[in-house]
């Protein structure tokens, strides 16, 4: 190795060593306060961005909980910082490797697992009048200029409160299989009143189609079994065929 080369490769590691010791070093309550969006606030803010929690994190006016992070430096060298996060809340947790590239508008989601009540999470995540616990274990999701690209993983949900809806629902279960092409999963009825035996596929961004058959399931009330003749189309023996998509 030249002179040259050596003395620009020792340069190189100096600005990459000053710059992760800035990134370690900066105080995390003044990156928050800089470049966090106005509908998100944090209180009881300790650490740096290299690692840190705050004691609550609020969402368009919502608690979320408390939050925890650490970040991976080696992620740094190749322009693709990430961290662990983990929240807690009184009704559960959610915790997540989350990953984003430098040099395109991509964000991964690793090792995700969730366990939490979907009432008391704020509209922005969940619309207003769902509820039921949610329980995911995600091993991948990756986000294409804010569009899932992949997903590898599972979901269930039980009791499923739904607006307008006056029964309670599930338990259901998403399942996201590890294939190549868009993301695509099957949701299924784990029992209850109502029999799901559907599939969404999200082919492009910004586009999704749901197909599913739906059918009288264990015990269902009376208002389950007439308000089902109104939904989708007709497949004969209770059955009914529901068709969704973002173009409609």
């Amino acid at each position: 190795m030249s002179g040259l080369m050596r003395r620009s490769l020792l340069v190189a590691t100096g600005l990459i060593a000053l710059l992760l010791g800035l990134v370690a070093g900066f105080p995390a309550r003044l990156a928050l306060g800089w470049f966090a969006p106005p509908e998100l606030r944090a209180w009881g803010v300790d650490g740096t961005v290299w690692r840190g929690r705050a004691a609550e994190v609020v969402l368009e006016g919502r608690s979320l909980g408390a939050l925890s992070w650490q970040a991976h430096p080696s992620r740094l060298l190749v322009l693709q910082p990430s961290w662990s996060f983990e929240l807690r809340r009184p009704d559960g947790y959610v915790r997540a490797r989350v990953g984003a590239s430098l040099l395109a508008n991509r964000q991964s989601i690793e090792n995700l697992e969730a366990s939490l009540s979907l009432a008391t999470l704020p509209p922005a995540i969940v619309p207003n009048g769902v509820a039921g616990q949610l329980r995911a274990t995600v091993q991948t999701l990756e986000l294409a200029d804010g569009w899932p690209s992949r997903i590898v993983g599972r979901a269930a949900v039980n009791e499923l409160d739904l607006p307008g809806v006056i029964l309670t629902l599930g338990p259901f279960e998403f399942r996201f299989a590890d294939q190549p092409g868009p993301p695509s999963g099957e949701i299924r009825s784990l029992g209850g009143p109502l029999a799901v035996d559907g599939r969404i596929d999200l082919p492009a961004p910004r586009q999704w189609r749901f197909r599913a058959e739906l059918a009288p399931g264990e015990s269902p009330p009376r208002e389950l079994i007439d308000g089902l003749a109104f939904v989708g189309e007709d497949l004969g023996g209770g059955r009914r065929l529901l068709e969704l998509s973002s173009h409609e």
